[in-house]
């Protein structure tokens, strides 16, 4: 009954929507069928959880991911898996990335999306869609964007919330899913909502050498929690940069991240159970081949409270033998020490201990992955090796997580199989770049450096080989590179730090970004260098207001004396050596004096409603430096002018373990903190920038802070420019 029931209403639903729509058809099939039609998954996260009851009416958002291996078509998994009620995607797009750091799309990269021929489509709560093929050549490790607008109320949200990318979103109800500037977007978000799976397709030369994709099966470990964001160092990243690299058989292997932090073998804790999810986010990827679990280390922590090893051990059976009989090889990677962890006790460990050698000696695997091995202190192997240790003793850093890769040998992943190939086409040839930022800054009278990062965007047959250069003045950097194309759009990313001498007079400068093909195709762009003059006089650019008479918390701690600050109240600081030396210093793109971090000093205002004196000057923007702890502060100050006149102050300030909100800008951005009687602790921490528009044609007088203790404030700036 409730079958027909729901084929009633979704056949209702589909009579009631307009003709360009499509109703879409859940996804099934195991790799085989994916194999069969070409397909390949180059990318991949899995449902961890939804977010919001009402669903994302009028969004657009542009999610960031990165490919493993190329192909020259792609196709997109649009997902509603945990959902409760049908989304309706009105218009969904797929583009490369122009730079990092932007929403930009690249030239001539941006792709309508469709399904069945639709441009829209409706998806079922429950159900994921695949859309039609669309002709995109794209190298491997490339940024590509995929967009979706969602104009009308859903239920609850699927979405990977561990993301570690900067992804971007619109709330205006506006359609911004073909915007190439990016413009239109101006949120960030660190978490990837709707979008599960992208794959390729190869052309006729990749198909004949066959193709292929190994999926990691895991919890926070795998989902690269203590990774630096925006980096791809979570160890499926760098074992998928291991294959490219060895140019044999297994470099055409794709790799797929199916880790949720959190995850269990057996019950719900972050995202649903492994056992419930294996068909979803590893038999149904597209030319899923080879499969790496690592699971166990959170059911572990549930020890004593709920179950056992040999419940563990029966859960992984169970995913090695669905996966043999899906036609996958199973590797089965050993469960990494964690002692220092808050949960950790001797039964735990004897439980990991049972886990571990069932996993080597018990002969369910077609190979093991001792990851265990690769990361554990020989002098003390139920702990963690310190250098791999991201500070909570749990989860792995970027090195520990090389190591990981590291530990997987690529013998035992098998080959790649044979693929239809997509239709052959003759190799285009276009080339553009782009840096980022557009707009630094720098302060006159003293000598720096500011970064930027240039992004060649290349196609064409083969190899394609030049230089990226940067200018400034009569200064000039220049980077050989060489990238294979094949057709295929690829992207160069050359970071270069510019020399900003003390002369460098007050004023805008150009910096100068030019790429040239061996074969002398060009082109150029520019970003601007602002150096401004500190001080609150009439020919300054830049006010720094001078807190140290206010300061009223340590919110910082050192290595020597990891219990002298407390930031939240709770015993948690930041670290000093994670922080800006005290002084000036341009931090997002703002001037601000950084406050200093030695023992015993006070360095932060908390906001307690109190009103501060401003030096009487015009200003444009008010830049604030802060952060939050227990969630975000919604706060409002006031700022009042000299001639008596007010306006309200927005202080909207994010948690400084969680992520930008719209209008922030991570200013420094901490691996880690100190925790009071515990020394050097997890997650990463921020601090966050955030600029106010002011009154230029008015003078300020003072300034009063919301009324929210939870809410502090490292250092204020006004911005004098005219």
């Amino acid at each position: 009954m409730r079958r027909c029931a729901t084929l009633v209403a979704l056949l209702l639903a589909a009579a009631a929507l307009p003709l360009s729509t499509a109703v879409a058809s859940p996804v099934h099939g195991t790799q085989d069928a994916a194999d069969r039609h070409g397909w390949t998954g180059t990318w991949a996260a899995a449902a961890s959880g939804t977010v919001s009851d009402t669903g994302f009416a009028g969004y657009s958002i542009r999610n960031l991911v990165h490919t493993s291996i190329g192909g020259e078509r792609i196709r997109v998994k649009l997902s509603n898996a945990l959902g409760t009620r049908p989304v309706l995607f009105a218009h969904s797009t797929v583009g490369l990335q122009r730079v990092p750091g932007s929403a930009a799309i690249a030239p001539r990269s941006l792709r309508d999306l469709t399904f069945d021929g639709h441009r829209a489509v409706t998806v079922p709560a429950g159900a994921e869609v695949y859309s039609d093929p669309v002709d995109l050549p794209v190298a491997e490790a490339s940024d590509l964007f995929v967009t979706t607008y969602t104009p009308e109320p859903s239920g609850p949200v699927t979405q990977h919330g561990t993301g570690l990318a900067t992804s971007y979103y619109a709330t205006d109800g506006e359609d911004h899913a073909g915007d190439l500037d990016g413009g239109g977007l101006p949120s960030t978000t660190q978490s990837w909502h709707y979008v599960t799976e992208v794959d390729v397709q190869p052309g006729p030369a990749g198909a004949a050498a066959g193709s292929g994709a190994v999926v990691a099966l895991g919890d926070s470990i795998t989902d690269g929690l203590a990774s630096t964001p925006g980096t791809n160092r979570r160890w499926p990243d760098l074992l998928a940069a291991r294959l490219r690299a060895s140019h044999g058989p297994v470099s055409r292997l794709g790799v797929l991240n199916a880790g949720i932090s959190g995850n269990r073998v057996l019950s719900e804790g972050g995202g649903p159970s492994a056992t419930a999810r294996l068909e979803r986010d590893v038999l149904r990827r597209a030319g899923a081949r080879t499969l790496i679990v690592l699971e166990g280390i959170n059911d572990i922590q549930q020890i004593p409270r709920e179950g056992d090893a040999d419940r563990i051990i029966a859960g992984l059976r169970e995913i090695a033998d669905r996966s043999h009989a899906a036609g996958l090889r199973v590797l089965g990677g050993t469960i990494t020490p964690f002692k220092g962890w808050g949960s950790y006790s001797p039964q735990q460990e004897a439980a990991r201990a049972s886990v571990n050698a069932w996993i080597r000696d018990g002969g369910v695997f077609d190979a093991v992955v001792d990851f265990d091995a690769a990361v554990r202190d020989p002098a003390d192997p139920h702990r963690m090796r310190a250098r791999y240790d991201s500070g909570d003793h749990l989860h792995p850093n970027d090195a520990g997580l090389r190591a990981m890769a590291d530990a997987v040998d690529p013998r035992t992943l098998g080959r790649p199989g044979p693929v239809r190939p997509a239709p052959g086409h003759r190799p285009e040839r276009s080339l553009s770049i782009a840096a980022a930022p557009r707009g630094a800054v720098a302060l006159a009278g003293r000598a720096s450096t500011v970064s930027f990062v240039a992004r060649a965007t290349v196609q064409g047959a083969g190899t394609v080989r030049g230089t990226v250069t940067a200018t400034l003045g009569e200064t000039k950097y220049e980077h050989a590179f060489a990238v294979t194309s094949g057709g295929r759009f690829a992207q160069v990313d050359v970071a270069q730090d510019i020399a900003v001498p003390a002369d460098l007079e007050a004023g805008e400068h150009r910096v100068r970004f030019t790429v040239r093909t061996r074969e002398g195709r060009s082109r150029t762009t520019t970003a601007v260098l602002d150096v401004r003059r500190l001080g609150c006089g009439p020919s300054d650019d830049s006010c720094p207001l001078d807190l140290t008479g206010v300061h009223d918390r340590d919110s910082i701690a050192t290595a020597d004396r990891p219990d002298d600050g407390d930031f939240d109240g709770l015993g948690w600081s930041y670290a000093a050596e994670t922080l800006p030396a005290a002084g000036p210093s341009v931090l997002a793109g703002a001037p601000f004096v950084f406050p200093s971090s030695a023992d015993g000093v006070r360095n932060t205002v908390t906001a307690i409603g109190q009103t501060l004196a401003l030096p009487a000057v015009r200003a444009r923007e008010l830049h604030v430096l802060g952060a939050a702890s227990g969630g975000t502060v919604e706060g409002s100050g006031t700022v009042t002018y000299a001639d008596g006149s007010t306006a309200a102050l927005p202080l909207r300030f994010s948690d400084w373990a969680g992520g930008p909100q719209a209008g922030e800008t991570v200013a420094v951005a901490a691996p880690y903190r100190y925790r009071a009687g515990a020394g050097r602790d997890g997650p990463p921490v921020s601090i966050y920038a955030r600029g106010v528009p002011l009154d230029p044609h008015r003078v300020v007088r003072s300034v009063t802070l919301p009324d929210d203790v939870r809410l502090k404030l490292f250092a204020v700036t006004l911005d004098l420019r005219r």
